[in-house]
C-alpha cells in the first residue's frame, strides 16, 4: 500500500509538471480586478467584516493559472516574509501602468528548491513566465488579506527578456486608502485595492508616531489629518523583523522623528494582519532613497512628574528632555522649551522651563503652582527651534504622545487627608482618547472585590507572549471606570489566597501593559472583608467593543477591567485573527467582540482534547467576562463555565450535531500556514478511518489519526513546527466498519509557509 501512494504522489508530481504549460495564462488585472460596487460594499463595512471577505478578494482565488510578468522587485530584497524568497511583480506592457496589474509573489518552497527553480536567478526588469495558485495572505477569510501569487515547487521560472523598462510609480493621495486616523479610519477599498501590490508616491507629509519602535515602522499623515503606516517589508527600512536571512536590519536606518517633513514616499501597497490589521493599506518603502525628507521638528522625550500623585499642597515638578534632532536634513538649535497648562479647562498658561544640565539632550524643569482639592491640571511641553519647528510632548500614549488631540498629562489635586486611597477610578478615569492613566508609575493603594481569581482566570495567559491576561482583577462598583487588574510576578496575592468576593486593598505601581491600566509591583495586600457579592455585570451590545473602537474609545474604555455581560449572541467567526488562534468572535449588535480564552472555562474554538467545541453560528444566551484591550481590539474574558448561559447543549470536541451523508474531506484551514492548520472531514458511517501527510516526494512525515471513528464530522489539527516550508500533501482513507471492500480515499494540497 505504502508503494503504492508513493506512486500515486509521485504520478501527481509528475502529472504537474508535465501540464504546467497547459494552464490558463492570464494577467494581473485578471487576477487582481473586483467589481466597484462590491469594494464600495466593503467601504461601508471596514475591515472588520469577516463574514463578508469574498468582497475584495481574487475572483480567481485558488486557481492554478501561468502568467507573464515584469519584475520591479526581485529576490532577497522583501525580506519581511517568507526569507526573501518574495517578488513584486506587475503586468507587460502598457498594461502593468494600470490599476490592478501588480501583486506579490510568494515562494513557500525552501532556498534550495527555490535554486533549483531558477529563482534566484531573477533580476529586476526581467519579464519572467511563471506557474502557480492563487491565494490570500495570510487567509483567505479577512477583509485585510493581501492577493498573492504562489509558484509551484518544480516548475521552472522562464526568463524571456532582460533589462525591460520598469512602470514609473502612480501618484497617490493618503485618502485613497484612508481617510481619518490610523488605525480606526475609513479604509477605502474601492480606491486602494487597486493598486495592492503596486508602486505609488505620495508627497508633502508629516511622520507621525511610531508604530512598532522595535521594527522601525511609523505613521504619517497630510494636511488634511489622513494617515497611513509604513510597512518594514525591506532590509533597507527595518530594525529587524525576524526574516529567516536579514534579521538585523539596516544599520544605518534611523526612524525619523515625529514632526518630520516628508517631501515624498514611494512604496508598494499592502494590507496589515494580526494585531495591526486595523491599519488596513500600509505603504512599504523598499529601495535606497524611497524616501526624501524635508525639514526636521526638535525633538522631546522622557516626561516626569514628581510627585506623580498630586495632593493640594504639593507643586510638582514637570521636567522632560529637549533636543536638536541630527535626523536627515538637521534642524535649527533650541529656542525656547515651555511648560504649558491649564486649570479646569481654563486659559492656557506658560512656564518657561529652566535646563538643569547643558548637553545634546538637556533636561528641563518647570513647576506648576500647587492647586486646592479638586482641581483638574492639563499640560503639555512644547519646543521651538531656531527655524520656527514646533514640536509638542502631550501624552504618555505610546503612539499618541506628540498627538493633542489624543489628550494632555493631566492631573487631580486631592486631598489626602481626607482620602487615605486612590480610587479605581482614580486610577483610570481618563477624558481622552489615549486611553492612559494619569497615574503612571505612581505608587500607592486602592481597594475593591476581587471579581477574577486564580480559579476564574489562569496565572498565565493561554498564548505566549503579551497577547493575553491573568489573575487578579478588582472592582469597586458597576459604574463606569470601576475595574483594575492587579499583575502580582511577585505572588503577594497569591499567599494571601484570594478568592472572588474578597475585599482588599493592594498597593503597588499604576503602570500600562500593552494600553491596559494595572497595578503592579505588589508590595502589600490585606483581605478587608470576605464573602462580599460581586458587582453586577454591566449588559452591553457587542458593538461599543467593535473593530471600529480604538483604544481609549471613550464609550468603551470606561469598562476595562469590568466584569460585563452580552445576552443573545452568536458565534460569528472561530479564528479571525491568524496570530492568535485561541481567540474567536461573538456578535449581538453590528459589530463583534473578540473572545479570550484566558479563563478557567471548558470552551474552545478548536479541538483542543477534553473542551467542549464552540461552532460557527452557535447561538449563546448571556456571555459574561473581564473586559480586556491588547492588539488593537478591545475583548472580553469568560472565567469559568457559569459565564456561558444557554450554550446549546451536547455539543462535543470533533462533532457536529447532525450526521454528513456522504465522506468528505475538506481544504485546510488556514491555507498557506504556519504553524499549524486543520484539518476537516465527514463521515457518514463508523469506519476506520487513517489520516496521514506526505510530502511531495511521497514521503510521510505524519499520522494524525489511525482509528475506529463513529460518524461525524472531525476537525484534526497539524502542527507543523518542525517541518520545513513547502507544500505537503493529506490523505485520507476511511473504510467501512461494517464492509470489507470498498473505501473512501482523498488527497488534497497544503502549502506550509514560514
Amino acid at each position: 500500500m505504502r508503494k503504492l501512494l508513493v506512486l500515486v504522489c509521485v504520478a501527481m508530481i509528475g502529472l504537474a509538471n508535465a501540464f504546467a504549460q497547459t494552464y490558463p495564462i492570464r494577467t494581473l488585472v485578471d487576477i487582481q480586478k473586483v467589481p466597484l460596487d462590491s469594494l464600495k460594499v466593503a467601504d461601508s463595512l471596514g475591515i472588520g467584516a469577516n463574514a463578508r471577505w469574498t468582497l475584495q478578494i481574487s475572483p480567481l482565488m485558488n486557481d492554478t493559472v501561468t502568467v507573464v510578468v515584469l519584475v520591479t522587485v526581485p529576490p532577497r530584497l522583501i525580506t519581511y516574509t517568507a526569507g526573501g524568497r518574495t517578488l513584486a511583480v506587475v503586468d507587460t506592457g502598457v498594461l502593468g501602468t494600470q490599476p490592478w496589474s501588480g501583486i506579490l509573489v510568494r515562494l513557500s518552497s525552501d532556498s534550495a528548491t527555490a535554486d533549483a527553480d531558477g529563482f534566484f536567478n531573477i533580476e529586476r526588469g526581467d519579464i519572467v513566465k511563471m506557474t502557480g495558485q492563487i491565494q490570500e495572505f495570510p487567509s483567505p477569510n479577512s477583509m485585510n488579506s493581501l492577493t498573492q501569487f504562489a509558484p509551484i515547487p518544480g516548475i521552472q521560472f522562464e526568463i524571456l527578456s532582460s533589462g525591460n523598462k520598469l512602470p514609473p510609480p502612480t501618484p497617490k493621495t493618503l485618502a485613497d486608502f484612508n481617510i481619518g486616523p490610523n488605525p480606526n479610519g475609513k479604509v477605502m477599498f474601492s480606491t486602494g485595492e487597486p493598486f495592492e501590490g503596486k508602486e505609488v508616491v505620495f508627497t508633502n507629509l508629516t511622520v507621525g508616531p511610531a508604530v512598532n519602535t522595535s521594527r522601525g515602522t511609523f505613521t504619517v499623515s497630510d494636511a488634511l489629518g489622513n494617515t497611513m503606516s509604513d510597512y518594514d517589508w525591506s532590509f533597507h527600512f527595518s530594525l529587524g523583523h525576524g526574516g529567516t536571512e536579514l534579521i538585523a536590519g539596516d544599520p544605518n536606518y534611523k526612524v525619523p522623528p515625529a514632526g518630520t517633513k516628508i517631501d515624498t514616499i514611494r512604496g508598494y501597497i499592502s494590507t496589515s494582519s494580526g494585531g495591526e490589521s486595523t491599519r488596513g493599506y500600509r505603504i512599504c518603502p523598499l529601495f535606497v532613497g524611497d524616501i526624501v525628507f524635508g525639514k526636521v521638528a526638535p525633538g522631546i522625550t522622557t516626561h516626569r512628574r514628581n510627585p506623580v500623585i498630586v495632593s493640594k499642597d504639593s507643586s510638582p515638578i514637570i521636567s522632560a528632555k529637549a533636543f536638536k534632532q541630527t535626523f536627515g536634513a538637521a534642524g535649527g538649535s533650541l529656542a525656547t522649551v515651555k511648560l504649558v497648562y491649564s486649570v479646569n479647562n481654563g486659559a492656557w498658561q506658560e512656564i518657561v522651563m529652566a535646563a538643569t544640565q547643558v548637553t545634546v539632550d538637556s533636561t528641563y524643569k518647570g513647576t506648576i503652582p500647587a492647586q486646592a482639592a479638586g482641581n483638574t491640571v492639563r499640560y503639555f511641553v512644547k519646543v521651538t527651534d531656531s527655524t520656527n519647528q514646533v514640536t509638542m510632548l502631550a501624552n504618555s500614549g505610546s503612539l499618541t504622545q506628540y498627538d493633542t488631540s489624543k489628550g494632555f498629562f493631566f492631573y487631580k489635586s486631592l486631598d489626602r487627608s481626607a482620602q487615605k486611597l486612590l480610587s479605581i477610578r482614580d486610577i483610570q478615569y481618563t477624558p481622552y482618547l489615549n486611553g492612559r492613566s494619569p497615574y503612571v508609575g505612581g505608587i500607592d493603594s486602592v481597594g475593591g472585590i476581587v471579581t477574577a481569581d486564580t480559579a476564574s482566570l489562569r496565572l498565565s495567559p493561554i498564548s505566549t507572549g503579551s497577547a493575553g491576561t491573568n489573575a487578579f482583577y478588582i472592582q469597586s462598583t458597576n459604574a463606569p471606570w470601576s475595574g483594575l487588574w492587579l499583575s502580582d510576578t511577585g505572588s503577594v496575592l497569591l499567599k494571601l489566597g484570594l478568592k472572588n468576593g474578597d475585599s482588599i486593598v493592594v498597593a503597588g505601581t499604576v503602570a500600562e501593559n500593552f494600553d491596559v491600566t494595572r497595578l503592579e509591583r505588589i508590595t502589600s495586600s490585606r483581605i478587608v472583608s470576605r464573602n462580599n457579592p460581586l458587582p453586577t455585570p454591566v449588559k452591553m451590545n457587542t458593538d461599543v467593543f467593535g473593530v471600529a473602537a480604538a483604544n481609549g474609545n471613550l464609550n468603551a474604555e470606561p469598562y476595562e477591567g469590568m466584569l460585563a455581560q452580552f445576552d443573545s449572541v452568536v458565534l460569528t467567526a472561530l479564528s479571525p485573527n491568524f496570530d492568535q488562534p485561541t481567540e474567536y468572535e461573538v456578535n449581538n449588535s453590528s459589530s463583534p467582540i473578540l473572545v479570550r480564552r484566558d479563563g478557567r472555562n471548558t470552551y474552545t474554538n478548536d479541538t483542543t482534547a477534553g473542551l467542549i467545541q464552540l461552532k460557527l453560528d452557535t447561538k449563546i444566551k448571556s456571555l459574561m467576562g473581564i473586559i480586556y484591550y491588547n492588539n488593537s481590539r478591545y475583548k472580553v474574558v469568560p472565567r469559568t463555565n457559569a459565564d456561558f448561559v444557554g450554550v446549546p447543549l451536547g455539543v462535543k470536541v470533533n462533532r457536529e450535531d447532525f450526521l454528513p451523508k456522504q465522506f468528505a474531506l475538506d481544504q485546510n484551514y488556514p491555507n498557506p500556514f504556519n504553524p499549524a492548520t486543520t484539518i476537516r472531514f465527514s463521515i457518514p458511517t463508523e469506519a476506520k478511518v487513517t489520516l496521514k501527510i506526505y510530502n511531495v516526494l511521497g514521503q510521510e512525515v505524519a499520522t494524525l489519526l489511525d482509528n475506529n471513528q463513529s460518524a461525524g464530522t472531525y476537525s484534526v489539527r497539524f502542527d507543523a513546527s518542525s517541518l520545513a516550508s513547502g507544500m505537503y500533501l493529506y490523505r485520507i482513507t476511511a473504510q467501512r466498519v461494517e464492509l470489507s471492500t470498498g473505501q473512501f480515499v482523498q488527497v488534497k494540497k497544503m502549502l506550509l509557509v514560514k
